[in-house]
């Protein structure tokens, strides 16, 4: 075998290996963080967040919206509410010291033992993938189940 085919072989073996790899690594879809959350009314004990959601279908984007809007008022607040200020803080430490909430209330749509109301503001859009709707909080159960899960202290707010 000369060093031209040789070099030929490895380039083969190569392109299979990677080929492999990256076709394995699609297996697991994460939909991205967004920021695109923003106060849509409050009144006492309902906090109502416009949040965008993305998916490959529209049950898929409208869980993705309902996750941003608690993802962004635990973690980063949501400007003009009283809850400007994250309610929780630090993601990462808050969701590896209560690994078993975040998964009940993220994973397996926990979250949605808190919303009251959910009006879809603008539709799905097959070509974003995205959708736009009003999500119906009701704060003071969430602050309270927080507080009993221990993931916040009942002298934060």
């Amino acid at each position: 075998m000369n060093l031209k085919q040789n070099n030929m072989i490895k380039k083969i073996i190569y392109a299979s290996i990677c080929i492999f790899i990256l076709s394995s690594c699609g297996s697991t879809k994460v939909l991205p963080t967004t920021g695109e959350v923003k106060k849509s009314s409050e009144t006492v004990g309902v906090l109502v967040l416009n949040a965008k959601g993305y998916g490959t279908s529209q049950s898929e984007a409208l869980d993705h919206a309902k996750e941003q809007a608690f993802t962004n008022l635990f973690f980063r607040g949501v400007s003009n509410t009283s809850y400007a200020k994250a309610m929780i803080g630090n993601e990462e430490e808050s969701k590896k010291a209560h690994k078993r909430f975040f998964k009940e209330f993220f994973k397996n749509k926990g979250f949605n033992k808190f919303i009251s109301n959910t009006d879809i503001t603008k539709a799905y859009n097959k070509k974003t993938k995205s959708i736009e709707c009003n999500i119906s909080i009701n704060i003071n159960s969430l602050r309270s189940n927080l507080e009993e899960n221990g993931v916040i202290s009942g002298f934060k707010f």
